[in-house]
């Protein structure tokens, strides 16, 4: 059943992957981003909006899992209570 999971798991990574691909494919027009502090090079627009969908993916992770460890933390100091 575990191999059957993984199967799985790895199939969705894969598609998901294809579509990131399909879609960097389709929006290649070249653009730079300006930062605050510097400018970017030229790349597509595609890889860039892929970036900054996986940056906030990761500071939406970060932000939850600080959430989540500041309610087990509480969770574990209202059971040494009882």
């Amino acid at each position: 059943m575990s191999a059957l999971w993984t199967l799985l798991k790895f199939l969705l990574l894969l598609a998901i992957a294809a579509v990131g691909a399909f879609f960097a494919l389709e929006n290649s027009q070249q653009i730079s981003v300006n930062f605050v502090l510097f400018q970017s090079v030229s790349v597509s627009l595609g890889l860039w909006l892929l970036i900054f969908l996986a940056v906030g993916c990761l500071l939406g992770l970060l932000a939850s899992s600080v959430l989540i460890t500041y309610y087990r933390r509480k969770l574990l100091r209202a059971a040494k209570k009882d």
